[in-house]
């Protein structure tokens, strides 16, 4: 019994992991074990690091064509479980906050019941409707909040530490905004 359901190999998952296979590592482990005194050994040990580095490069390279062509897709196993784990983590915050009162708990309350909602969202198998402009909405407020970061620093109002922190802080919320808008556009 497996922990959790699996798919099934298909030609397609068979290419790709036979693409990706180790090429050449054992025939340079071979090369290097043998014997220093071996005729042509030096020519050998650098045949086989050649044949290592050129399926490195080629195979890589190409991997993700191939990925295409073949047209294997994940199955969404992941993105449901990032979801659980965000559900679970937000639940467990929630009732942390339970006892708290204060101005910064209600503020903090209502972050983790957004997150909840969204893991709720995620971890089910059903996808929320898209909304509307949401991702267009979300960069123009961040090219917004970014004007103003950099407008403040041109005018000395913050120093370097100050605008970078802030910068690092709207980076991450571009990157979770853009990872939401391009979940709501599948």
């Amino acid at each position: 019994r497996l922990p959790r359901p699996m798919m099934l190999p298909t030609i397609g998952s068979g290419v790709i992991m036979s693409w990706c296979g180790m090429r050449g590592i054992v025939t340079l482990a071979a090369a290097l074990a043998l014997p220093p005194d071996f005729p042509y050994r030096d020519m050998v040990v650098l045949c086989a690091f050649c044949v290592v580095l050129t399926t490195l490069v080629v195979q890589g390279s190409t991997l993700r064509w191939l990925i295409e062509r073949v047209g294997l897709r994940g199955d969404g196993v992941v993105d449901r479980e990032i979801g659980i784990a965000r559900t679970e983590t937000a639940r467990v915050a929630l009732r942390a906050l339970d006892s708290e009162t204060s101005a910064s708990s209600a503020a903090l309350r209502q972050k983790y019941q957004a997150r909840l909602q969204s893991g709720e969202l995620q971890s089910s198998d059903v996808r929320a409707e898209p909304v509307p402009m949401t991702g267009s909405l979300q960069r123009r407020i961040v090219d917004a909040q970014r004007k103003a970061l950099m407008d403040l620093r041109a005018r000395d109002v913050i120093g370097n530490a100050a605008f970078q922190a802030a910068e690092e802080e709207l980076d991450l919320f571009e990157l979770a905004s853009a990872r939401w808008a391009g979940a709501d556009s599948d």
